[in-house]
């Protein structure tokens, strides 16, 4: 799995709901596992092993039996953190949003929130080590509930100032700095009256070369633009209306139609949808222009970058109530793709997000924050417009995080992530140190019920991308998912058995020389074998069903040339008799001549593998006992 030369061993972990991997040295011994999730009630039963995307990296697909689909995991940089530092004091209450800035000029990053309960924001100052000084609070009014942050430079001093925005007294709060750290008292500006904002984003919207500011408010369903005029004031809002009940969350800013003027997309919580105004030129927009998020997906926070490499702003939002972060593509005209959803996984409820490139690739992520499981992760993206789900790591127990700001913290020329994690009423630091191989499984469904068992990798239709076939169990079927060489796949082709035959291991060869992969499938229920020969072109028909005995269960199957005639067997173990049964192919996908080895009782023998284990040139066996607790090795002695 590391092309290191050496072989390496993986595990399925049903009761962990992950897999294990046992770095060989090769020399028989092994590195400590390590371990790789697969998803929260997942149990996964079966795994192998295939370069899926063509890029020379082994990946992984798996049968998880507890969410009735296969995980695929691909190879990838995907960067692991270190565990988190938390940073709070007696007035750090309800932080809601954060942001990472060298605030005081000494070339360190430092880091910014709002505390909504204490009508305060807080500053860490950086040490430049990925530790911090303690909290300083500055105030930003009574009953001000800040709720988002931003860092600008609103004067044009060349310093970054701060502004707030804030639900409770319904404005917008500005603290102009000084350069070393300390800022002025707060000064405030209406958004409107029960205007509510919850989201704020700088942006010159006339031209004028100072910076402005436009805000999401939550409560009159508006956004609102408040004209800076270069000194630090502004003037009135000026309030465009969105439809009744949208209530945005979170608004930014971007040149969508390359005028180089900005423009303005928002997020609508409750419309489902974002909408997007296009910049007159003259501090005028548009009439806006509305793209759906996805049904009921409640998209709570937007931002804007290019994650497709084509040098034209895209605009990605965080879908809380479908557990996605959402994708438009842009055209470079002012309009967009429809959305494309990134899976978060079940539960996450992912509220913010936040780009930049994690693994130095020069291709932009999406780092996700996720509060239905109190942990974060990163989207990784290929360059091409496709992301993949790296791995999980917690903001702590009951943490409740709802904003987040990535920095490098520490000069390591990576970037790290700080969360603000509403609930526990402090500051997590997840400060980024290595690599690991997987991330999270993109999974694919094999139908309601369907339990699967096991898979196997093989290219059933000779397009020299690899195809998977897996074992479904609970609806006693075969899948067949063929591959694009990307790492996606089509969606499942089945083909049924006899009802209730219960498969429960499968697996694939060339079994009558036609130079077409079959599929071999053990049936623990019907006590039977199917071989399903293929045509080459991803389908196929059955022509052979083989008894096993009566009460035998069946549970394990592989194939091998057992008597050296260039000709494939079948070696099955059977739990129900405890037996490891030989049938010697023909060649034209015909079996026969059936022999037998018995093993103890209740052994239950569950798998089987085989390979020349004492190099005398003919295949031995190994059996897995599940009942007796070991491995077994058969060794081949004489032919049969």
């Amino acid at each position: 799995m590391n092309q290191d030369n050496s072989t390496d061993i993986i595990s399925t972990n049903a009761h962990s709901d992950s897999i294990s991997i046992l770095f060989g040295y090769g020399n028989g011994t092994f590195h400590n596992a390590t371990r790789f999730e697969t998803g929260t009630r997942s149990k996964p039963s079966w795994i192998t092993v295939s370069d899926f995307n063509n890029d020379n990296n082994l990946d992984l697909v798996i049968a998880n039996q507890g969410r009735d689909s296969i995980g695929i995991l691909l190879t990838y940089d995907y960067i692991t953190f270190q565990n988190l530092e938390n940073y709070s004091n007696q007035f750090s209450l309800r932080p809601s949003s954060i942001i990472s800035y060298d605030l005081n000029n000494d070339t360190h990053v430092d880091i910014a929130t709002t505390f909504a309960a204490k009508n305060s924001i807080g500053i860490l100052f950086g040490y430049g080590n990925g530790t911090f000084q303690q909290l300083i609070m500055h105030s930003v009014g009574l009953n001000s509930y800040p709720y988002e942050i931003i860092s600008v430079d609103i004067n044009n001093d060349h310093i970054v100032d701060i502004i707030t925005a804030n639900a409770g007294s319904n404005t917008i709060g500005v603290l102009i700095g000084y350069g070393n750290g300390s800022f002025a008292s707060v000064r405030t500006y209406s958004t409107g009256y029960n205007s509510g904002p919850y989201g704020a984003a700088p942006g010159d919207f006339n031209n004028d070369k100072n910076m402005d500011i436009v805000v999401a408010n939550y409560r009159n369903n508006s956004i609102g633009v408040l004209f800076g005029f270069g000194n630090g004031s502004f003037a009135a809002v000026i309030i465009y209306l969105l439809d009744d009940n949208s209530r945005p969350q979170s608004v930014a800013v971007g040149d969508f139609n390359q005028d180089k003027i900005d423009d303005i997309v928002v997020a609508n919580y409750r419309q489902d949808n974002i909408c997007v105004f296009i910049n007159n030129g003259d501090g005028t927009f548009q009439k806006q222009m509305k793209y759906s998020t996805g049904y009921t997906s409640m998209p709570t926070f937007i931002i804007v970058n290019d994650f497709n490499n084509d040098d034209l702003l895209d605009v990605a939002v965080s879908n809380e109530n479908n557990d996605s972060v959402g994708i438009f593509y842009g055209y470079g005209n002012g309009t967009f793709d429809s959305v494309v959803l990134y899976s978060t996984g079940d539960g996450t409820s992912p509220h913010c997000i936040r780009s930049g490139d994690f693994n130095n690739d020069k291709n932009m992520d999406i780092a996700v924050l996720n509060p239905g499981i109190n942990q974060h992760l990163v989207l990784y993206g290929l360059g091409d417009g496709r992301f993949l789900l790296g791995p999980y790591f917690s903001t702590g127990t009951k943490s409740g995080p709802i904003s987040m700001a990535l920095g490098d913290f520490n000069h390591d020329n990576r970037l790290d992530i700080t969360t603000a994690n509403f609930l526990m009423n402090n500051i997590g630091i997840h400060i980024s140190y290595g690599n690991q191989s997987f991330g999270g499984a993109i999974t694919y469904s094999t139908g309601l019920e369907s339990v699967p068992q096991s898979v196997a990798v093989s290219d059933f239709n000779k397009d020299n991308r690899s195809d998977v076939v897996v074992a479904n169990y609970g609806t006693s079927n075969i899948g067949i998912f063929l591959g694009f060489g990307d790492g996606s796949f089509t969606t499942m082709i089945t083909y049924p058995m006899e009802e209730n035959c219960r498969p429960v291991a499968v697996t694939t060869a060339d079994l009558n020389q036609d130079n077409q992969t079959d599929i071999i499938v053990v049936n623990s229920q019907s006590n039977n074998i199917y071989i399903f020969f293929g045509y080459g072109n991803g389908s196929f028909y059955i022509e052979t069903i083989y008894s096993t005995g009566f009460g035998s269960r069946p549970h394990g199957i592989t194939t091998g040339d057992f008597n050296n005639d260039d000709i494939l067997d079948i070696v099955v173990v059977t739990a129900g008799t405890n037996k490891v049964i030989l049938i010697q192919g023909y060649g034209n996908g015909t079996f026969g001549n059936e022999t037998s080895h018995a093993m103890g009782y209740n052994f239950d023998p569950y798998d089987v593998a085989v390979a020349d284990f004492n190099n005398d040139g003919w295949f031995d066996i190994a059996v897995a006992y599940y009942g007796g607790g070991y491995v077994e090795i058969l060794l081949k002695t004489c032919k049969y």
